[in-house]
């Protein structure tokens, strides 16, 4: 094929060519720019390629390497892949908009031409890197993702914030990061073309920069034009990379601290569906009664508490609802604990957001569902995991109850509403008690714990996993059964005296493993239920030594020892976590801990983290 002569012939020849050699060839040095024109071009549904380079939908998607997986060097060559398939993207995203945008200024054009030629070296370097690395490209898939949230572009500042100002700026974080990863793992050869690569992206993005303060309102600061200028799915989010953050290289290519704090903060997802999160810890009075409505110091309680489920729960790519929207101090201390909420909506919009969004899945912390939330249905648990469980019966009436109480050995007994979580409604009776409860309840003997724990289930779908065991938190809960605290441990039993470590190590976790899921399997095998699934249990003291008591309830929503689980595992997965509660003024005053909740704008209890 000849030279091209112009601008527009050589952005043709890169888009359309199903040579692989053509893309990657550099426009002759008498390319001359194209006069100033009416644009028109027509974008392809995909750029042209070799069939074997053809961009397709992600079944079959190649994992990302981990960070310890790149001392191997198949795993290296899988990285640069990745990171070819998208330079070689940009080269032909680059090339389509100096076809749409003809009319676009010259000094823009020359810019983005000698991008797109930076753009092909990348490119070459990646692909002559995995090659000595034993990969060829299109040795794995190949993502069409960037080109389908690009090439509908309408306008040069379209161009310019989604490719320059999004997907390149994510690159500051890839290619510094995985420079320092690369070379401390033996590999200095493709550390070097990662630094070139970064080096070159800060002038890709201050490319972007430029021309956004050319062509946005003066009024506007350089984040809200961004900003406003992104149309979902495509959200700032996708202008971080799944590496550290590099303010540095935002600077150094000319982004404000403005713009940089609030990219630093902001979280949503990056593509799929989300999953919706919001805490309604009233959810067993719910399920009690469709009237129920919150009184102020519950749902003043649940604004303070909803933190550490909006930071345990989700994934980044989620969103949740809160009452009270975080302010940007607290986010910038919790970031510097490496926690970050995910996209924040307010709790009052659900419905608004199940009109306007997508959602995969609602997940709140529980579903208003009697039948799966009574204490009737922990009673069902006990009887298919222990054969000769302690005595516990339904009560529907006080003569039921006194018939019971009478019949057994034993002198205290506790009543449980069947709706009811945290310890609330619960009475401890004598048997000779005059004064009971509203029935019906719950009536089991009144045993003196020495240790509470709750062991952690997550039931999905059978081609998911099915029924999972993640864990053991122990709780401290006071004499009336208030939660006080969770805590998560990598390894249960190291943290209970030895006769407790003992009992835990032996006969617990053996037969939580083994025995639980079927149980659990069966217990739910009539339901639709999918989601967390916490059994509180506890060992208590008898005349024959210690005893575990299997089953004390279930709780078939989330609980305050799974958040702690997911905490851990975020922050510390090889360390003990905690997660507790403390009035505003204590944790003005509090040293060596997390805290969850923003005392600024807490009224009640702030949630708090200690690790180790």
């Amino acid at each position: 094929m000849a030279d091209p002569t112009t601008v527009a012939e050589f952005a043709e020849r890169v888009l359309m060519s199903h040579s692989l050699e053509e893309k990657l060839t550099h426009a002759p040095k008498s390319l001359i720019l194209d006069p100033p024109r009416r644009g028109g071009f027509k974008a392809p549904d995909l750029p042209g390629r070799p069939e074997h380079l053809r961009p397709e939908s992600n079944d079959g998607k190649s994992p990302f390497p981990s960070a310890d997986q790149l001392h191997d060097e198949e795993q290296r060559a899988v990285l640069l892949h990745f990171f070819a398939n998208h330079e070689l993207l940009a080269v032909e995203l680059m090339a389509l908009a100096l076809l749409k945008f003809p009319d676009a200024p010259d000094s823009f054009r020359r810019g983005v031409l000698r991008t797109l030629q930076e753009e092909q070296n990348h490119t070459r370097w990646y692909l002559h890197r995995m090659k000595e690395c034993g990969v060829n490209f299109g040795q794995y898939h190949l993502s069409p993702m960037i080109w389908s949230h690009i090439s509908d572009m309408e306008s040069p500042l379209d161009y310019v914030s989604r490719l320059s100002l999004t997907f390149e700026q994510a690159n500051l974080d890839y290619a510094k990061h995985y420079s320092q990863v690369l070379h401390e793992a033996g590999d200095p050869k493709t550390a070097k073309i990662l630094n070139k690569i970064y080096h070159d992206e800060i002038a890709h993005v201050g490319h972007g920069v430029k021309w956004l303060r050319r062509w946005k309102q003066n009024a506007q600061s350089d984040w809200d034009a961004w900003h406003k200028q992104l149309h979902f799915p495509l959200s700032p989010i996708r202008a971080k990379g799944m590496a550290p953050f590099n303010d540095e290289g935002r600077r150094k290519a000319g982004l404000d601290e403005d713009f940089i704090s609030h990219l630093k903060r902001f979280q949503s997802t990056r593509g799929r569906s989300p999953d919706l999160y919001w805490f309604n810890p009233d959810v067993e009075p719910a399920a009690a009664s469709s009237s129920w409505t919150a009184p102020k110091r519950l749902d003043e309680l649940a604004a303070d508490l909803e933190y550490a489920f909006a930071l345990a729960a989700p994934s980044e790519d989620d969103i949740t609802l809160l009452r009270k929207a975080p302010t940007d101090s607290h986010r910038a201390y919790l970031a510097k604990h490496g926690l970050t909420f995910p996209e924040v909506a307010p709790f009052h919009a659900l419905d608004l957001i199940r009109k306007q969004r997508k959602i995969r899945n609602e997940r709140p912390w529980g579903h208003p569902r009697p039948e799966l939330l009574s204490k009737e249905f922990g009673l069902k648990l006990r009887h298919l995991i222990d054969s000769s469980p302690p005595p516990a019966t339904i009560c529907q009436t006080h003569e039921e109850a006194r018939q019971f109480m009478e019949s057994g050995s034993h002198q205290h007994w506790i009543a449980k509403p069947l709706l009811s979580s945290a310890g609330r409604g619960v009475k401890k009776l004598s048997r000779d008690s005059q004064k009971l409860p509203k029935p019906p309840f719950l009536l089991e003997p009144w045993l003196e714990k020495e240790l509470e724990f709750s062991m952690l289930f997550q039931i999905n779908k059978p081609q998911q996993g099915g029924i999972r065991f993640l864990g053991i938190s122990q709780q401290e809960v006071s004499r009336d059964g208030q939660w006080i605290s969770s805590t998560s441990n990598p390894k249960p039993a190291s943290q209970f005296p030895a006769e407790q470590a003992r009992l835990i190590s032996n006969t617990v976790l053996p037969e939580v493993k083994n025995h639980f899921p079927a149980a659990l399997s069966k217990l739910f095998e009539d339901t639709d239920y999918l989601g967390p699934v916490c059994v509180d249990s506890f060992l208590h003291r008898t005349p024959e030594g210690l005893q575990w008591h299997r089953v004390s309830e279930i709780n078939t929503r989330w609980s305050m020892g799974r958040l702690a689980h997911q905490l851990r595992l975020k922050l510390a997965p090889h360390r003990p976590l905690t997660l507790g509660t403390m009035t505003p003024a204590d944790a003005l005053a509090a040293n060596g801990i997390i805290l969850l909740g923003d005392p600024s704008t807490a009224t009640q209890r702030i949630p708090f983290i200690k690790i180790g």
